[in-house]
C-alpha cells in the first residue's frame, strides 16, 4: 500500500490538502529513519529516501504557490525547514483540526513529538519504526507456543525495568525457565550501558517516567519523554550505578516502555476498585481488559498521543469478543491521559469526527482515564492485574 493509497481521493482544496498531507509523512518519516542511521551499515545511503522525496514535492509545492523560498538540498531540508520554519510556513494545506501551524519537525536535533505522531499515525507506511523485528518474533513465538501470555510478560517486565544490574539481569532471564527463547527475548531487550551513557559512573532515571536518561556534552541529561524533558522532571533525575549494568534499547523504550506506564497505571487503577485486569489480551488486540465480579467488563486501548487528529487516523477497529469469550466484554474505550486534554477542550471531539473506528463502533467511546475510572463500579476489594489467560 502506498502513502496515496491511505489518504482520500478529492478535489480542490481537499486535493492539496491530501497532498500536504502525503509531503508531511515522507519528510516525517524520512525525518524518523535519519534519527536512526546506523553508522557503516548505512554508509552507501547517509539519508533515508523519503527525504529526498519530500524534497522533491515541496519543490513542487513551492512553484505552485509561487513561494520565494525554496529548499536547496537534503541537508537545507532538514537544518532549515525542519528545524526553523513551524508549519504555517511552509507552502501546504492542513486541516484545521491537525492543528500543524506552529509545529516544528525537528526540535534540538531530534524528530519532535508531532514528527513522531505524524509517523505513527501511518503505521502501514513506516510499520518499522515503531514495531521492530523483535516485537513481531516475540509476537509470533508466543503464539506459536500456544503462550500468549508470554508476550503480555515481556511487555510489562520492559516497561518496568528500563536498567538493570548483572543479577536482575540473570533473574529475569530465569524468569520463565519452561519457555526456552524467553532468555533470548531478555537478551535482545537489553544492552549494556555504553560509556556515554555514564557520567562519573552513574546513569540518570527520570522521576516523572522512570526511563533512563540520556547523557549530554555538558554533563546535564535528557529524558526520551517530550512530556517530561519540557517539565519539571529533567532538571532532578535519580542517579544509578552504570557499573556492568544494562538499560533497555533506546526503540523499546520509546514504542513499548513509555507507552506502557500509562497503560500500567490505568490496570492498577482498575484493579483497586476490585476488576481482575488482563494486560494485552489477545496478543496485544487491545491494552486492557477489566472484569468485575459483578459481571461489569470493559475493553480498553490507551493512546498517549499530544495530536488528536493524528490519533484518530491510527485507531484500530476493537475486537467483538461477546459471549463465552474469557475476554468478553460490553463497553469499548479510547482511554486518553487526563492531562493531554488540559487546555485543549477540543481533543475529544476532533478525536471522534476523524476516527473510523469511532463512528463505525458504537459500543466504543472516547474518553479521559480520569472519567474512564469514575465510570466503573468500586468492589471495595483489591482486583488483581494479571497477563492471562
Amino acid at each position: 500500500m502506498s502513502i496515496l493509497d491511505m489518504l482520500p481521493g478529492t478535489t480542490g482544496r481537499r486535493s492539496t490538502q491530501r497532498e500536504s498531507e502525503v509531503l508531511l509523512t515522507l519528510v516525517a518519516s524520512g525525518l524518523v529513519g535519519l534519527s536512526s542511521w546506523q553508522g557503516e551499515v548505512n554508509l552507501r545511503r547517509p539519508y533515508d529516501d523519503r527525504l529526498q522525496l519530500g524534497l522533491d514535492r515541496l519543490a513542487v509545492a513551492c512553484a505552485r504557490t509561487g513561494s520565494s523560498t525554496l529548499p536547496t538540498g537534503i541537508a537545507d531540508l532538514v537544518w532549515e525547514w525542519c528545524a526553523t520554519k513551524p508549519m504555517r510556513d511552509w507552502p501546504l494545506v492542513f486541516d484545521p483540526d491537525a492543528e500543524a501551524d506552529g509545529e516544528l519537525l525537528l526540535v534540538d536535533g531530534e524528530p519532535s513529538e508531532f514528527c513522531r505522531e505524524w509517523v505513527r499515525a501511518t503505521p502501514d507506511v513506516v510499520g518499522d519504526v515503531h514495531e521492530s523485528a523483535l516485537v513481531r518474533q516475540v509476537k509470533d513465538v508466543a503464539k506459536a507456543l500456544g503462550r500468549p501470555e508470554l508476550y503480555a510478560h515481556w511487555r510489562l517486565e520492559l516497561t518496568r525495568n528500563t536498567l538493570l544490574s548483572p543479577a536482575e539481569l540473570i533473574r529475569l532471564k530465569n524468569r520463565f525457565l519452561d519457555a526456552a527463547p524467553w532468555a533470548e527475548w531478555i537478551d535482545e531487550s537489553y544492552e549494556p550501558v555504553p560509556s556515554e551513557g555514564m557520567v562519573d559512573g552513574q546513569i540518570a532515571v527520570c522521576r516523572g517516567c522512570r526511563q533512563w536518561m540520556t547523557a549530554e556534552r555538558d554533563a546535564s541529561w535528557k529524558c526520551p519523554s517530550w512530556r517530561c524533558a519540557q517539565g519539571r522532571f529533567a532538571d532532578d533525575p535519580e542517579f544509578r550505578s552504570a557499573q556492568e549494568a544494562f538499560r533497555l534499547r533506546a526503540e523499546l523504550v520509546r514504542y513499548i516502555a513509555l507507552p506502557g506506564l500509562p497503560e500500567l497505571e490505568l490496570a492498577e487503577a482498575l484493579a483497586r476498585l476490585g476488576a481482575r485486569v488482563v494486560l494485552y489480551p489477545g496478543l496485544d488486540a487491545l491494552d486492557v481488559v477489566a472484569i468485575w465480579p459483578s459481571g461489569f467488563a470493559i475493553g480498553v486501548d490507551v493512546k498517549d498521543w499530544r495530536n488528536p487528529y493524528l490519533l484518530a487516523r491510527s485507531i484500530k477497529r476493537f475486537p467483538e469478543w461477546t459471549g463465552a469469550h474469557p475476554y468478553a466484554y460490553s463497553q469499548g474505550y479510547i482511554a486518553v491521559p487526563t492531562d493531554r486534554t488540559r487546555g485543549k477542550d477540543r481533543y475529544l471531539r476532533i478525536l471522534g469526527r476523524h476516527s473510523s473506528a469511532l463512528s463505525t463502533q458504537p459500543q466504543l467511546q472516547a474518553v479521559t482515564i480520569d472519567e474512564l475510572i469514575s465510570r466503573c463500579p468500586d468492589e471495595g476489594v483489591r482486583g488483581e492485574v494479571t497477563c492471562g489467560p
